[in-house]
């Protein structure tokens, strides 16, 4: 899982959406709380197409009508007309790629989500706004979950990609006749042909299509592949994740004589790299990026170029580094043909917008057009464009939103108020604490600002017997890289220490436990190795790295947090290392020293863990795995206090995988969620295994009124009634607090 992109899209791998329609909530669950949408498009992820006429088009990933993304027009006079708003449902959801025009006007693209079964869809929108969905992707062979759009040939048919599906569940490149029919031209294997392909592909007049994997290869940093008429693949060139790049999240564009350019997110002198294949394979790095400089760093979008060879794109970081703590807000840049680059803007992420996720496309004149995920006036992202002498304009600022996204699971008091965080929302649309009455009344206890006190917390808190609230974000702070928290029972925030994202880590992407003295302890994704470490955060506010991880046998990138016992040892997860790659549970002592109690093989064992565990009285661990097992859809797993591990349930297709982990009761029942899955709306299950390894589907959520995709877990109270949170779904379609039954 990437958190390259943090407060982003966060984990794309799991923002796994599920289809919305609007029905009343099932018997037996009980909405306490709807967050609120919304009301137009933000996040506009994929960049803009212009006509003869100067209109530009473009998707916005959320926002609109049901909070679920638009289609847009925005006319040279800066007025944005929604095309179409996404339901959720089988039209589709979160459109994360743009789209294209043919000469009737017609619009094609992809939602990444949404759909018959929520794995995304290729629609048409006309010139007067009517959507047709031309066809719904399974996730099985067919592919599922397309980042990129399409491209279209003069017969009509549409040539794309998806991130996941495919024989060996690890994307596939396909072809979308006018009828609708979907041929799989190649299904990636996730070993040196590549795996994950983001970006979507070109085509010469051959009809060789050509793209990019984010991963895979020989080094396993990602390939530039060519898929030929035949359904053949051949790898131009692996990326080692050295000087040549690494993660190549765009795809390529080609030149007359058949060569390749692009971008690479890493790699070369940290920053990423534009980069020229030739047609025998051989890899020339034209620019590399400082990555701390002011010739930006990041390049999530790929390159144009004009007819004397000069290439033209965006980075998403780098800049004006006294923007966004350190990190810069991104440029646009042109390259020319000696390899020399010059900053054309540089983003302030104030109303010009900032962090350009999307590339450019260029007019006759030389005006450059793109969008920008973030800034504008209201933070929710513009479309600019930038002038030959490099002046910007901006033409729209998409608007904000309230609260929305809880993706954390919820805590209780003894009063029955429960607490718990929004990924999004709040006066600055950086996330919320929230607290929910049990009459489901709703107070923000703080609105985060994504400045020095943190933003985007994605875990929960936890709180004390007075009352204090404690937790993490993931961005924000003094570096940019996440805060330690903590908020008096009058909402007043503490911070008690920030990431550098350095040897102390960064982006914790959990929460912290308290032992009695007050001392807090988590964990962070990257840091050290950029493999994540253990931490301690004393009363005092300094942090002690218990444990930083290697990413080999010992583990690395640990998403998940920590749990103690008695004796103040620590357990957790690792997504990844261990001898097999596919993650490890561990134990650090109060020493510091770690113990590897299981590794994970890969196979029907499960494999790369993103839930941490729990542990009973007799010391066996319990935890979930979304990978793995007999269909390859995710296991529940006890590992006993000897290291054996016992897979309790393997999870079937129809049901989803497991993200969040478990809890048990008195009896040894466990009780978790899927976040999609689970009934026609795919839309997720929350679940029971008990004893004996029977698992029991508690609900099925539609996607309407009850929610859709819960991505947290659980807590259960006293009397049995389960609650918790779904990112998506509800009356306002922004995800709801339930409790079953």
């Amino acid at each position: 899982m990437s958190s390259h992109l943090r407060c982003g899209r966060l984990g794309f791998l799991w923002a796994c959406l599920a289809a919305l329609c609007i029905v009343p909530p099932l018997a037996g669950e009980t909405v306490l709380y709807n967050f609120a949408p919304p009301p137009k498009g933000f996040g506009p992820y994929g960049g803009v197409i212009r006509d003869s006429q100067g209109n530009l088009y473009g998707t916005a990933l959320s926002g609109g009508s049901a909070g679920r993304g638009v289609v847009y027009k925005v006319d040279v006079a800066g007025h944005e007309t929604v095309l179409h708003n996404f339901t959720g449902g089988t039209d589709g959801s979160n459109p994360s790629a743009g789209v294209i025009r043919d000469s009737a006007g017609n619009l094609y693209g992809t939602t990444t989500y949404g759909g018959s079964a929520g794995q995304g869809v290729v629609y048409k929108v006309d010139a007067a706004g009517h959507e047709t969905v031309l066809y719904s992707f399974t996730g099985a062979a067919d592919g599922g979950q397309p980042s990129a759009g399409v491209i279209r040939d003069s017969a009509g048919n549409l040539y794309g990609t998806t991130y996941f599906g495919g024989s060996a569940a690890r994307g596939v490149v396909y072809e979308l006749d006018a009828t609708g029919h979907e041929t799989v031209l190649y299904s990636f294997t996730g070993g040196a042909d590549g795996r994950f392909p983001i970006a979507g592909v070109i085509r010469d007049s051959a009809g060789n299509l050509y793209g990019t994997t984010y991963y895979g290869g020989s080094g396993d940093e990602g390939v530039v592949y060519k898929v030929d008429t035949g359904g053949h693949e051949t790898v131009l060139h692996s990326f080692t994740g050295g000087g040549d790049g690494l993660w190549p999240y765009a795809g390529v564009i080609r030149d007359s004589a058949g060569n390749l350019y692009g971008t690479t997110q890493g790699g070369g002198s940290g920053g990423g790299v534009v980069y020229k294949v030739d047609t025998t394979g051989r890899e020339t790095v034209l620019y590399s990026f400082t990555g701390s400089g002011a010739d930006g760093s990041l390049p999530c979008a790929g390159v144009i170029r004009d007819k004397t060879g000069s290439l033209y794109g965006t980075t998403f970081y780098g800049g004006n580094l006294s923007c966004n703590y350190g990190a810069g807000c991104g440029v646009v840049y042109k390259v020319d043909t000696t390899g020399r680059e010059t900053v054309l803007y540089t983003f302030t992420n104030r109303t010009d917008g900032g962090q350009p996720y999307a590339g450019v496309i260029r007019d006759t004149a030389g005006n450059l057009y793109g969008t920008t995920f973030k800034g504008g006036t209201t933070g929710e992202g513009v479309v600019y464009r930038v002038d030959a002498t490099g002046h910007e304009t901006v033409f729209r600022s998409f608007t904000g939103r309230d609260g929305m996204q809880p993706n954390a699971v919820v805590i209780r008091d003894s009063a029955g108020n429960l607490f718990g965080t929004a990924l999004w929302g709040g006066s600055a649309d950086r996330g919320i604490v929230y607290k929910l009455d049990a009459a489901g009344h709703e107070t923000v206890l703080h609105s985060f600002t994504g400045g020095v006190d943190g933003g985007c917390p994605c875990s929960s808190v936890i709180r004390d017997s007075a009352g204090n609230l404690y937790g993490t974000t993931q961005a924000g702070g003094s570096w940019g890289w996440g805060v330690v928290y903590k908020l008096n029972a009058a909402g007043h925030e503490t911070v008690l220490y920030n990431f550098t994202g350095g040897a102390d880590g960064g982006e914790p992407q959990a929460g912290v436990i308290r032992d009695s003295a007050g001392n807090l302890y988590g964990t962070t994704s990257v840091g050290f190795a950029n493999q994540g470490v253990v931490y301690k955060v004393d009363t005092a506010g300094h942090e002690t790295v218990l444990y930083a991880f290697t990413g080999g046998a010992d583990g690395g990138t640990p998403y998940s947090g920590v749990i103690s016992d008695s004796a103040g040892n620590l357990y957790g997860t690792t997504n990844t290392g261990g001898s097999a790659g596919a993650g490890v549970v561990y134990k650090v002592d109060t020493a510091g020293r770690e113990t590897v109690l299981y590794t994970f093989k890969g196979g029907a064992d499960g494999k790369e863990p993103v839930a941490g565990v729990i542990r009973d009285s007799a010391g066996n661990l319990y935890g979930t795995t979304p990978f793995g097992g007999s269909s390859g859809r995710g296991v529940v797993y006890q590992v006993d206090a000897a290291g054996h591990e016992t897979v309790l349930y393997s999870f079937i297709a129809s049901e989803g995988v497991p993200i969040a982990g478990v809890i048990r009761d008195k009896a040894g029942n466990l009780y978790g969620t899927t976040p999609y899955g689970g009934g026609s709306a795919n839309a997720g299950v929350v679940y029971k295994v008990d004893a004996a390894g029977h698992e029991t589907v508690l609900h099925n959520f539609t996607g309407g009124a009850d929610g859709a995709t819960p991505y947290a877990g659980v807590i259960r109270d006293s009397a049995g009634h389960l609650y918790g949170t779904t990112e998506f779904g509800g009356t306002k379609a922004s995800g709801v607090v339930f409790r079953i039954p």
